[in-house]
């Protein structure tokens, strides 16, 4: 209840207008962990029948880069595809954009609240309403490990799911 309440507020006095509910997964390059998360996200939504925005960004994204084939492949088992997906860094304006900021990593949490300390209320952690453990970062691991931390990552968004659709059926009206 406290998150949709800084959601509301956050999202709908920010100064800037927007139609959709949003939700941001943030990781370091945005190359395995948080465009899996947006997509898996946004599948979830559609399935749902929730009109929401997912997507993602990179905290230290190399602009152009893509996935490594053991993502995409891992990827596709949930329905997801990554073959398109270009990294892409974390700017102010997707910020604004988002009303959850998910990040996949403890440190990741304090130095995005510590650089954009408005974000505060936005920001957390994709595991928190498990365990509020780090997700682990797969780049340059065998396709065994994108594996497991697909199944993670999917086992949190399904965690979430409740709360985000109460969210973005408030925020529709």
């Amino acid at each position: 209840m406290r998150r949709r309440a800084a959601v509301a507020a956050a999202g709908r006095g920010c100064g800037v207008r927007r139609e959709d509910f949003a939700v941001l997964a943030v990781c370091t390059g945005n190359l395995c962990r948080s465009p899996f998360a947006a997509g898996y996200l946004a599948k979830r939504f559609q399935d749902e029948g929730v009109w929401a925005e997912a997507f993602s960004r990179g905290l230290m994204a190399l602009p152009g880069r893509r996935p490594p084939r053991e993502a995409v492949r891992a990827a596709a088992a949930y329905g997801v595809d990554l073959s398109t997906h270009v990294a892409q860094p974390l700017l102010g304006p997707d910020l604004l954009r988002a009303d959850i900021v998910w990040v996949m990593e403890k440190g990741q949490r304090d130095r995005l609240v510590r650089a954009r300390p408005q974000a505060r209320d936005k920001v957390a952690l994709l595991s928190e309403p498990l365990d509020g453990q780090d997700i682990e970062d797969p780049m340059g691991k065998p396709l065994a490990v994108f594996e497991r931390v697909y199944a993670r990552i999917a086992e949190c968004v399904d965690a979430w799911m409740p709360e985000l659709v109460a969210m973005a059926r408030e925020w529709a009206g």
